[in-house]
This record gives C-alpha cells, structure tokens and sequence, in this order.
C-alpha cells in the first residue's frame, strides 16, 4: 500500500464577511467658496451699499455692516447675531436727515471690549456705540467737526482709547481725556491732495502710514506728531496711489492705480511688485484694494477690483482669484476677516448685500462595500 502523502496548497477563496470590516467616514473639505448671507432688514428690491464690515473678536456670531442710503428702507449700521443669517437695523441715534449721498465709510470695534463700536460717517463725523450698536453719540468736537468726511479709522493695539481718524482734512487723534487733536504737521495741506488711506504697523503702533494722491505716502513713527514723505523709488506712480496697508510682520504694501500692488520689507525704500496672479480685465490695470490680513494666519490675505477677490496664502507673494459662488453683479465694496472663526471672511458688495467666503464641507462619501476578506482553505492532495 502505497503511503499516504499529503499536500497542502493554500487556495485563497473570496468570502464577503459581513459586519466585520469597519468604516470610518470622514468629512471631506471642499474649496473656499463664497455664500450670500441674509437680506438686510427693511429693505426691498437692490440692497444698499455695503461699504463696511466688522466682526466679533470672540463671538463668531456677531456682525456689523455699515450701508449707504442708495435704497429705500436702508439703515446707517445693521447688526447680525446669527453669524449673518439675519440682519437688524442698530443706528438708533444716528442722524436721520440724510440722503442717498450719505453713509458709513468704517466701522471699527474695540478689540478689548466689542461692546464699542465706531463708525466714519460721510460727511457726518464719527459716532460710538457703547452697548453693541443700540445707541450712538457722536464725538465731534472743536478739533473734529461734527460735519467731517471721516474715510479712515484705527486704533492703537496697545491702547484701544486712543484712536485715529482721517478725514478729508487730515488726521486727528482721540486721546484718553476724550478730546481729538490735529497731528499734520509735515502732511500735505488738504486743499493740495486726496487723502486715500490709513494704516497703522502691527508691529509698532507708533509707526502709521497715510496715502495721498497726487503726491503720494507719509509716514511718522511718532504717534502722528510729525510726518515725512516716504516715496523711495515710488517714481510717478505717487500721482495714483490709492491704498495703504501693513500686515502682521511689518512688510507694507501699497496700491497704485496703473501700476498695481507693491511691497516693502524695509519701511518703504525699496519696492517689489507683489501681484502675481491678480488680473485686471475688467478694470485699468493696476487698480487694486490694498490688502487686508487674516488675524487667524498672517500669511493669509485677500485683495479685489472688478474682476473679483484674490487670495494670498503666502504674505502677499502670489494671488489666487477666489470668486467661486459670488454673483456676477454682486460688485464688491469691502472686504473683513472673521477673528473668531479661522478661513472665514466676508465681502460687502455695491447692492448684493454681504456675502461670507468660508470652506465648503461637502457630504461624506457612501461607505464602500465590506472588503472582501480572504479566507485560506487547506485542499488534502492524495
């Protein structure tokens, strides 16, 4: 008899083993994308010019925007307490013998108490709210009259009681005492320049900078007590410049119109241009908002001109246009970051209302099948 040899061979078989395999979804991140926020309360057909945004520095739920009178209905200042979904009129106190040629031109709130809030009225001064936006009092004073342009505010980081207006007719200063006091000395007379824009360096607020057309960007390093032409290199284009901005480690950047967006490491005596990616076909070349700064990331910014919004994810280097879901004719005004809520900023637009640009999250995938599961069966060979 012959002895028995056994084999064995490893055969793999293909069995579905239900209920042991294990699936975890997770939500997939979808691109930035922009979104239209609730209607402004009271207003019918267009909505009103949306030339101001404020957020919250804590409360991600807390809005302002600050409207022009360019329809029936609109309201100076409206408050959100719904992060945007709804929209209430919050300008009681402010002047209501205004027309369409009137309105909010900046709104700021003071980031160790959001409670105050400021607002730059066209031609009407500057206003504060002292309980969120339900009432205001205006600050007008001898130095600051009660019929100023007021375009620009800032405040200092380390001083919140100590604020800065500029206006058609310079700037001037809101000390602790209460009081605004003119700071132009070495500032062009107003009846000579176009006063464009306020920024204040993060990095020492007592460093401002203040652009001019036509004769281009000034800076003191004092508080505002003195002030000096700083347009190194600037060339003709000082004749349009349009905007001032400084991010968070102190790089300035400027907007002129023809030339576009420039960038200074070294307080402005030298210029590299810093646009790569920005696009101005439907606008004269080189017209550009200066940069705003996400407070959440430093290397975040956001620009726009008629052909859209444009994002920087790397200080100001290079633009990416991020106008994805936002209206054709919705025709931005203005831009702001939200501090308390990381990759979410909001754009006001000439009458689409305010629209939030915020990363869609899309719905997670079905889970697949159960993996098939491979089960070794031993075959016995003679």
């Amino acid at each position: 008899m012959g002895r028995m040899r056994q084999r064995t061979k490893i055969v793999a078989i293909a069995t579905l083993l239900l209920g042991l395999a294990v699936f975890t979804a997770t939500v997939a991140a979808g691109a930035l994308k922009w979104s239209r926020l609730g209607r402004l309360q009271g207003t019918t057909g267009a909505q009103p010019l949306v030339a101001a945004l404020a957020a919250h520095p804590t409360d991600p739920d807390i809005l302002y925007a600050g409207a022009w009178l360019t329809t029936p209905g609109a309201a100076l200042v409206y408050r959100s307490a719904d992060g945007g979904a709804t929209w209430q009129p919050a300008d009681a106190g402010l002047p209501t013998d205004l027309d369409a040629n009137t309105g909010v031109e900046d709104l700021l709130l003071d980031p160790t108490n959001p409670d105050v809030v400021y607002a730059a009225l066209h031609r009407r001064g500057i206003w504060r709210s002292d309980d969120a936006g339900a009432t205001w009092q205006n600050l007008s004073d001898d130095a600051l009259a009660a019929d100023e342009d007021v375009i620009d505010l800032a405040l200092d980081p380390e001083s919140p009681a100590t604020l800065y207006a500029l206006s058609t007719d310079g700037l001037n200063v809101l000390s602790s005492d209460g009081r605004w006091k003119a700071m132009n000395r070495g500032l062009p007379r107003p009846e000579t320049v176009v006063y464009n824009g306020l920024a204040l360096d993060p990095t020492d607020p007592g460093t401002l900078y203040i652009a001019t057309s036509p004769k281009g960007l000034y800076r003191t390093t004092n508080g505002g007590r003195n002030w000096r032409e700083n347009n190194f290199q600037l060339g003709g284009g000082v004749r349009n410049l349009k905007g001032v901005a400084v991010s968070a480690d102190g790089d300035l950047f400027v907007s002129l119109r023809s030339v576009g967006l420039l960038r200074s490491a070294d307080d402005g005596r030298t210029w590299t241009p810093s646009q790569e990616g920005i696009t101005f076909t439907n606008t004269l070349f080189g017209t550009v908002s200066a940069p705003i700064f996400d407070p959440n990331d430093p290397e975040v910014a956001l620009v726009y001109n008629s052909d859209g919004v444009f994002r920087s994810a790397d200080g100001g280097t290079t633009w990416q246009r991020l106008s994805e879901g936002l209206s054709v004719t919705a025709v931005v005004t203005t831009l702001a970051f939200a501090p308390a809520r990381p990759d979410v900023a909001y754009g006001g637009t000439a009458a689409g209302g305010v629209w939030m640009m915020a990363e869609q999250v899309t719905d997670p995938p079905d889970p697949p099948d159960p993996p098939a599961r491979l089960m070794f069966v031993p075959m016995i060979r003679k």
